[in-house]
């Protein structure tokens, strides 16, 4: 018989695989039973894993307050017993919303507390080098947004410093994009097409969110229609929703629907935008209809399964 670890650790790997396949309402359903049992085991270190992940579906599926609520709920936590080193995860969730919604001020304030906390406590917590790398890249990326190109620049070089000592690849594109982005912002334009290859061979890691994937890709339509490059900006899009179409996510091809939008509205394309709108438009009401089709399954198993508890008596 499987111990309550065992059993907690296969809630949590199912619900981290689930996060990274952009299955976010599964994902958090197996990752709150996992938080559960750590939080019976009294296992500190698991618990704040766990909670860290539910951090990142609630930042993904864009419940901010629900986001913020568990990561102040973390934060709490590990003071309340006394860890060190594991207050970065939930300043970069923090920082990673304020980077979507467009306010770097406050993102940088959170990215610069998340590198502050691994450079003071890393080593007092089971951190791996990936979340010194992200620290930086999101300050490198926040920078390059408000025009502060040397800062943009040190903290690009630190993570890729980080990323070539350590062997870590899942980042490349991230890091390949927010490199062409930060010359294209500096007036050179030619190490963008120098390095053209690299940025149009776009993969998802399936070790990176679906969220990260997308700021990459709308990074990569912002150069390519800074550089007029709109033929490019638009197959970065076409690349999405070919990928959507493939899988039959709905949420993908929203995504992919955006990224028109943005390369329409960036070229001046007022007929394509206005077909881009509508498209969003369709795509929200899709994803809709997909959420209401999971929430009736999981009413209609959870009130089977109360039944089958039930005694026969009284029901």
């Amino acid at each position: 018989m499987a111990s309550s670890e065992q059993i907690a650790r296969e809630y949590y790997d199912t619900g981290m695989e689930l996060i990274h396949a952009n299955s976010m309402e599964p994902a958090i359903d197996n990752l709150n039973m996992a938080l559960s049992i750590y939080e019976e085991l009294d296992d500190h270190v698991s618990y704040i894993w766990t909670i860290r992940g539910l951090a990142i579906a609630y930042g993904i599926l864009g419940y901010d307050s629900k986001m913020l609520h568990k990561s102040l709920a973390a934060l709490n936590y590990i003071d309340k017993k006394g860890v060190q080193g594991a207050k970065h995860f939930f300043y970069t969730a923090i920082c990673d919303r304020y980077m979507v919604l467009g306010d770097y001020d406050s993102a940088i304030n959170y990215g610069k507390m998340a590198l502050q906390d691994l450079e003071d406590h890393g080593t007092d917590f089971p951190n791996e080098p990936h979340s010194y790398m992200v620290a930086c890249m999101n300050l490198a990326y926040s920078y390059l947004h408000i025009n502060r190109y040397p800062d943009a620049e040190v903290f690009l070089k630190r993570a890729i410093e980080i990323a070539k000592k350590n062997d870590l690849h899942h980042h490349d594109l991230s890091l390949s994009v927010l490199n062409a982005n930060l010359h294209y912002r500096i007036g050179d334009n030619q190490y963008v097409y120098d390095h053209i290859d690299e940025l149009v061979t776009f993969i998802k890691s399936n070790r990176i969110t679906i969220q990260d994937y997308i700021q990459d890709l709308k990074l990569l339509i912002e150069t390519f229609c800074g550089m007029h490059e709109y033929e490019r900006a638009e197959a970065v899009a076409t690349s999405l929703e070919s990928t959507a179409t493939i899988s039959n996510d709905v949420r993908m091809k929203l995504n992919a629907a955006q990224l028109y939008m943005m390369v329409y509205k960036l070229s001046g394309d007022t007929e394509k935008y206005h077909n881009a709108c509508v498209k969003f438009a369709e795509g929200t009401i899709a994803v809709k209809e997909a959420e209401a089709t999971e929430h009736l399954l999981e009413m209609d198993t959870a009130i089977a399964l109360s039944i089958a508890d039930t005694p026969l008596d009284l029901l």
